[in-house]
């Protein structure tokens, strides 16, 4: 199924449910989004620290991030709402899946234990669903994200991965032998959904494959931390303002303190 047709048959149940209208939806929808849920709640209410080990979900980001993270170095304090902002981004992804599935996308396979060998390295995840045949990520977005990089399709990704989602995503493709197909993004706030394909020159998987394997090396080997990012200069109505300020992969980082 295209990805075109798709997304028609995604918003056509969404509108019709919005509006009060009855679609289709089989029991196997209700029980599997339940389990989901379960699955998710039991997560996040059983949050704890575990030892450091790359993984799927975080061998995308910046090495400077897992260095910090293996060497033990103190964590930022989170704000009190950051746990239910977590479980609303859960639940928007349960939600998100039981749409598709009553819209009727293929779904071919997910929530697979994956393995990738790398640098002589094994990296563990669990995918969350494929169409086709090609391995999707189903996410949601704050607002400005869903906007400026969302929106903008794969480069605006590619030019602004922050969290990995490209590296994570190719992990999950090349421990299953399957294709990279892309994301599935919902915005928080709206409601809107994006199908986001993954795109990736040869050239740009070469990068993204030597690119973790410098990652998982440097990790691996306890090489000397190195920053990879510097303040940026800041910014007001488009003057400098003769201050800087931290850019948006330090701004999200849990040891921004410590560093």
């Amino acid at each position: 199924m295209s990805l075109s047709i798709l997304s028609a048959q995604l918003q056509s149940v969404m509108e019709r449910l919005s509006n009060g209208e009855s679609v289709d939806v089989t029991e196997d929808v209700i029980e599997k989004a339940v389990q989901e849920f379960e699955q998710v709640l039991r997560k996040q209410l059983g949050r704890g620290r575990d030892d450091f080990r790359l993984r799927m979900s975080n061998f995308g980001r910046a090495s400077c991030q897992l260095q910090m993270e293996k060497s033990g170095a103190e964590r930022s304090r989170s704000p009190y709402n950051h746990i239910l902002r977590m479980m609303i981004g859960d639940a928007v992804e349960v939600y998100l899946t039981a749409l598709l599935r009553i819209a009727g996308a293929n779904i071919t396979g997910g929530k697979d234990v994956v393995s990738f060998d790398i640098a002589g390295t094994t990296i563990k995840g669990e995918s969350d669903i494929d169409f086709d045949g090609d391995v999707w990520d189903i996410k949601s977005a704050s607002p400005w994200a869903y906007k400026n990089k969302w929106s903008k399709g794969y480069r605006g990704l590619a030019e602004d991965d922050s969290f990995g989602y490209v590296g994570q995503l190719y992990g999950y493709s090349k421990g299953q032998n399957k294709g990279m197909g892309g994301w599935v993004v919902a915005d928080k706030s709206s409601g809107e959904v994006v199908f986001v394909e993954a795109e990736p020159s040869e050239e740009e998987l070469s990068k993204i494959h030597s690119d973790i394997e410098d990652r998982i090396h440097k990790v691996e080997s306890d090489a000397p931390f190195e920053r990879c990012f510097e303040p940026e200069v800041e910014y007001f109505n488009r003057k400098p303002t003769g201050s800087k300020r931290l850019g948006t992969n330090c701004s999200f980082c849990d040891f921004k303190h410590a560093c």
